[in-house]
Formats: C-alpha cells, sequence, structure tokens
C-alpha cells in the first residue's frame, strides 16, 4: 500500500494492533477488536464475526433504520518501511489483508437477514 506521508508503495500493517468496524459511520464504544498476525486467521475471524454480531443488534435495534450503505473494517495499525510516522487519524481498511472480502460480505448477508435489516453497499465497499 502507498504511504500518505512518502507516497511510496511501503506501507504495510503492523505486526498487532486494534481493527475497528464502522457501519454507515456509526461505530459502537465496543465495535473494535484486537489482532495479531501471529494469531490464527481463525481467531480474528471469530473475533470479527463476535463484533459484528453485537453492532447488528445494536443496530438492529434502532427505530428509524437506515439499509447499510457504508462498511469500513479498518485499523490505524500500520507502518511504513522508510520509517515514516503515520498520524493516528488515518485509517486503512484491512479486508484481505486480516479479513476475507467474501467471507466478510456472506457474514454482513447473515447478519442483515437475521437482525433484519437491508443492505445496499455503496461501490468500492
Amino acid at each position: 500500500m502507498y504511504c500518505p506521508v512518502c507516497f511510496n508503495d511501503s506501507l504495510a500493517l503492523s505486526q498487532f494492533g486494534v481493527v475497528h468496524i464502522i457501519i454507515n459511520g456509526k461505530q459502537m464504544d465496543t465495535g473494535r477488536f484486537l489482532f495479531n498476525l501471529d494469531n490464527r486467521p481463525e481467531d480474528m475471524k471469530r473475533d470479527f464475526n463476535t463484533k459484528l454480531e453485537e453492532f447488528f443488534k445494536w443496530y438492529g435495534g434502532f427505530e428509524n433504520k437506515e439499509p447499510i450503505t457504508n462498511v469500513f473494517i479498518c485499523s490505524s495499525d500500520f507502518r511504513c518501511d522508510a520509517g515514516c510516522k503515520i498520524p493516528l487519524s488515518n485509517k486503512f481498511s484491512v479486508v484481505d489483508q486480516i479479513l476475507n472480502r467474501e467471507e466478510m460480505m456472506k457474514k454482513l448477508n447473515e447478519m442483515a437477514e437475521k437482525y433484519n435489516l437491508k443492505i445496499e453497499l455503496q461501490e468500492g465497499v
């Protein structure tokens, strides 16, 4: 990935950090989980599924629910091989780095059906 500081293709996910789940611009206080690239992928998938279900249960309880149009699974825990200091406000997607896109979409659809929500994702999710 390209570093937003030096513009080189030198940005990579850190060994460990925090993944944030932001849907339609909303994030629960507990809407994040820890990752460690030394852990098994199944552990990270399980943690993601747990947090996703918590979010859908919470969002499903809203009175005026909008269709889900934007899903951002991200982290600010990236490093630049050139040593750049990446601002903590920068968040980058971890889809296809920690989580498989197809499995994520399958789980999103499963949760939407379970909690009676509509998914109308915008392009580029």
